[in-house]
């Protein structure tokens, strides 16, 4: 079973992949029906959670230390004027 058909099984709304070898994900969910964007950095994913959450949404930050996902955090955390991360958006 590939990860894109899980991901749709599961009930995932949107992948967002964040560089390298997450394109392959993003692919994966995108060939499963899933709703997926693919960013260079984690800044952009930032940018892009902090113009897409809405109240009640959950999010799954997951990536090796060599991309700094928390990056994303950051810039996510400084849109929504919050420094803590179970704030609600």
């Amino acid at each position: 079973m590939d990860s894109g058909n899980w991901m749709a099984r599961q009930g995932v709304n949107i992948v967002v992949g964040v560089r390298g070898d997450a394109k392959y994900i993003v692919d994966s969910a995108q060939d499963g029906g899933v709703e997926s964007l693919f960013v260079t950095t984690p800044e952009e994913a930032g940018n892009w959670l902090s113009h897409n959450l809405r109240p009640g949404d959950v999010v799954l930050l997951k990536a090796s230390r060599g991309v700094q996902l928390e990056r994303a955090l950051k810039v996510l955390e400084a849109a929504k004027g919050s420094s803590d991360p179970t704030a609600q958006t």
